[in-house]
């Protein structure tokens, strides 16, 4: 046999609690109503660099004719070859590159055919680098080389 001490219906309590859990979670409506209306009138894909930049790189490589076919290709930063895996910035650069030309293989030194250059301080300074040429210009920070034949 049960005996209730106190004589405040199940019902009640339950009605209780239920109220204060959607009052609680009422602090967070605004998100679950902006959330439509950021999604149709933001273009995230314009404003992420992630996105941006494979988008970029995509572009640039289906107008090279032979760039697949070489199956490697070379990376170069303005970080030093040894330091590029050291920092989160400069490693993600590379990943992008290497996201961006699948199914070749993106190799962190020069002595491929091909090289993307992705440059992060002052791309407006760089050159090519040695016995390479200019191909494309990717986008603001990101080149592509293509090697000098002699």
């Amino acid at each position: 046999m049960i005996f209730k001490l106190h004589k405040i219906p199940d019902r009640f309590i339950f009605r209780v609690i239920f109220a204060l859990l959607i009052l609680w979670n009422l602090k967070y409506l605004f998100l679950i109503v902006q959330i439509p209306f950021t999604m149709l009138f933001v273009d995230y894909l314009k404003n992420n660099s992630f996105y941006s930049q494979v988008n970029d790189i995509k572009s640039t490589i289906v107008n090279v004719k032979d760039f697949q076919d070489e199956g490697k290709v070379g990376f170069i930063s303005d970080k030093p070859e040894n330091s590029v895996f050291d920092k989160e910035f400069s490693i993600c650069d590379f990943y992008i590159a290497q996201y961006a030309i699948v199914p070749s293989i993106l190799k962190n030194d020069k002595f491929e055919n091909y090289v993307i250059g992705a440059y992060e301080y002052a791309p407006q300074k760089i050159t090519a680098p040695e016995n390479f040429m200019t191909y494309k210009k990717i986008n603001n920070r990101t080149y592509l080389y293509k090697r000098i034949k002699d």
